[in-house]
């Protein structure tokens, strides 16, 4: 399991249209978590392992919760829940970032995370999020996740 202290970090939901819909979240304390999971294949060779190799990939967990500081959607008219979740609870201006349209809506995580001090700029990207538990409270300004990519690990770009 890895995890990013989410602690003044910038977090965008960002959708697959071609002027991306996004919603821009300043993180106060938090944190994100995500397993990336492989099959393993083993060969048996007179009750020795003869063989091991790696398998198809799978889905990686992923889950957050934080406390943000300020939102700045794409739209007054855009929220935190329609930007995880899609279908009625979104600005019908966002589409799916997964372009097989079969498949449920999904959203691309993007973490910029700036320690400032040493000057080193790290971003994760988590590409078609699909929810499975939402909870978030407006007024406390809290937002609690976890669900699945379409991806077996992150995007990690660093900026030194």
């Amino acid at each position: 399991m890895s995890q990013i202290d989410l602690k003044n970090c910038t977090f965008t939901l960002s959708d697959g249209s071609a002027t991306a819909k996004t919603f821009e979240i300043k993180i106060g304390e938090g944190n994100l978590t995500w397993t990336v999971a492989r099959n393993i294949e083993y060969t048996l060779d007179r009750g020795d392992f003869d063989e091991v190799r790696e398998g198809d990939k799978v889905p990686m967990d992923v889950s957050f919760d934080f406390v943000w500081e300020y939102l700045k959607p794409t739209s007054s008219e855009d929220t935190i829940e329609g930007g995880i979740k899609g279908g009625t609870y979104v600005n019908p201006g966002w589409v799916s970032s997964d372009a097989d349209a079969c498949r449920p809506y999904a959203v691309d995580i993007i973490v910029e995370n700036d320690p400032g001090a040493c000057g080193d700029t790290e971003t994760y990207t988590f590409n078609d999020f699909r929810f499975e538990s939402l909870a978030h409270d407006m007024r406390a300004g809290t937002v609690s996740c976890t669900g699945k990519c379409n991806s077996a690990e992150p995007t990690i770009t660093r900026v030194v």
